[in-house]
């Protein structure tokens, strides 16, 4: 083939290209290829169509065939997307750092190590990069909304505070950086901030759900609050399933504050009805768990690994049912100068879950994995002498505990039954492992199998869990506090008196209550609602709970 029958055809090609014929520039550029077999601009064609089917093995052999003769910055920043989609993540790597050799103003190329660096857990270089590609470009939202989801998994709610902020510099109208900035300031306890700014949102888009719902949720309803009194106005028809639970959710929560509670348990019980039709949660598989759980320690207790690692910070597990005064307790513990609460902290049944309730040969192997798992998870946390992890139904891995963590501490809370069952039911979670409060038979059901699980671990496990009483424990919370310090070999700080002042944030449903001074009465407020719970009160008095 002469050279211009085979430019002419180069050209057909390419106009295939522009018009986005990928199969056939890939079907006629492979023949072609053939015949110049160095040609960059048709090798480049067939790398880019491959990407856009989707074809990512073709593409890396196309891409890396032209980096061997023509190398570009560029080149190496499409070859290491190509790389990353792959999942050949440190071949990608090496190629963003060809990239940033050749033009080191790159800020793209920063981006995506960020990115490949997050993919594989390393979050505190991810950010690093992350912040060298704002130094280059500071209008960069990518690395801005990246370093916000980092900061938001990590916990570091400062940081993110400052990254929102940023976002709106650039966007002052960004509806999901005010909500989130909003959201923020509600886990800090800076409820009116964070008011201030659903306001904003709302000023811009009044269908905004998610608004409307933390507003009400912070916001005490009274007959004339203008947000509330268009509610129930609004049309459900043309609402997603997602934006209708967030409205009912609004609206039982303002009528229940109004005394309605005719109205406010016809919405609880529409926002349930419409959460129960979409959840995967069984409370049959939850009964097999367990089961599996006491399977798995019946003819065991306690073992002595004589683990050889040992860690500077000690988990402390705060445990029983939500919404049974967890977040309370850790809020006062987390004012000790030796303490950090680190919240909601999923790693231990991540790594379970991962390892499976099936009794393995070799058990030291088995707890040495859930060890060093959950370790390795809370060093990039704090390096405090001790880390609260307050997931109250980490009360089924208390046996896992005992036997990975020896040296952890473990706080079991209890509450009056009717009290917790009553305010997990009216509590719209996010976690869908929350929803056996979605009916008042499974949410007093699942208590009994707290109960019962709680009941086996004592049996066997008494001596190393300490138990707290939540109803004693708020008559007298600073008296209270010092058997729990001398449990946990910790000294008395008269921070603790000031818990309400600890500048920590707080993301879970307790948000608002850990930052007010303690209620000593809130366990009886689900009477005013007794007449309304009968099935979830018949079935404790079947089963002989006492509240």
């Amino acid at each position: 083939m002469n050279s211009n029958n085979f430019e002419n055809k180069k050209s057909e090609i390419l106009n295939l290209f522009k018009q986005k014929k990928y199969d056939l520039v890939i079907r006629l550029g492979t023949k072609l290829i053939k015949k110049k077999t160095n040609d960059p601009q048709l090798i480049y064609l067939l790398g880019l169509s491959s990407i856009n089917i989707e074809k990512f093995l073709d593409a890396e052999k196309y891409f890396k065939n032209l980096l061997t003769f023509q190398k570009s910055a560029e080149l190496y920043f499409i070859y290491s997307n190509i790389l990353k989609k792959i999942q050949k993540y440190n071949e990608s790597i090496a190629a963003l750092e060809n990239a940033i050799n050749i033009n080191p103003n790159f800020p793209e190329a920063l981006n995506n190590l960020g990115i490949i660096k997050n993919l594989q857990n390393k979050q505190v270089q991810a950010i690093e990069y992350f912040k060298k590609s704002l130094n280059i470009k500071r209008d960069n939202p990518q690395a801005l909304y990246y370093l916000a989801d980092i900061y938001k998994n990590l916990k570091n709610y400062d940081d993110l505070i400052i990254i929102y902020k940023k976002i709106l510099d650039l966007d002052n109208k960004n509806v999901k950086a005010l909500y989130n900035l909003g959201s923020t300031y509600l886990f800090y306890g800076n409820i009116k901030e964070g008011r201030k700014y659903f306001e904003k949102v709302l000023e811009i888009d009044k269908f905004h759900f998610p608004s409307i719902r933390n507003y009400i949720s912070i916001t005490k309803i009274e007959k004339k609050n203008k947000v509330f009194k268009n509610l129930p106005n609004i049309k459900t028809n043309n609402l997603n399933d997602q934006n209708k639970i967030l409205l009912f959710d609004s609206l039982s929560k303002g009528n229940f504050d109004l005394e309605n509670n005719i109205l406010g348990f016809e919405y609880l019980n529409k926002l349930n009805v419409l959460k129960k039709n979409k959840t995967s949660f069984s409370l049959i598989n939850e009964k097999e768990k367990f089961k599996k759980i006491q399977n798995f320690f019946k003819n065991s207790n306690s073992c002595d690994f004589n683990y050889k690692k040992s860690y500077k910070t000690k988990p402390i597990f705060i445990i029983g049912m939500p919404r049974s005064g967890t977040s309370l307790l850790e809020q006062i513990l987390s004012s000790h100068s030796k303490i950090y609460g680190a919240g909601e902290l999923n790693f231990l049944t991540q790594i379970i879950d991962k390892l499976g309730l099936e009794k393995p040969d070799d058990l030291k192997k088995f707890y040495i994995e859930i060890r060093e798992y959950y370790h390795n998870c809370i060093t990039n946390i704090t390096d405090k002498n001790y880390i609260i992890d307050k997931l109250p139904t980490n009360f089924r891995w208390t046996g896992f505990i005992i036997n990975a963590m020896p040296e952890a501490k473990i706080i079991h809370i209890e509450r009056n039954p009717m009290a917790v069952c009553w305010s997990n039911y009216k509590t719209n979670f996010i976690n869908e492992s929350m929803d056996f409060n979605l009916t008042q038979e499974d949410t007093a059901n699942y208590y009994l199998l707290y109960l019962e699980m709680m009941k086996f671990w004592l049996n066997k496990f008494d001596k190393v869990i300490f138990n707290v009483n939540y109803d004693e424990f708020v008559k007298n919370f600073e008296l209270n506090s010092k058997p729990i310090l001398n449990y946990l070999n910790i000294d008395w700080e008269d921070n603790l008196k000031n818990y309400n002042k600890t500048k920590r944030a707080v993301s879970t449903a307790s948000y608002q209550q850990v930052r007010g001074g303690i209620l000593k009465d809130t366990s009886q407020i689900w009477k005013k609602y007794s007449s309304h719970l009968n099935l979830m009160l018949k079935i404790l008095k079947d089963n002989q709970v006492e509240f």
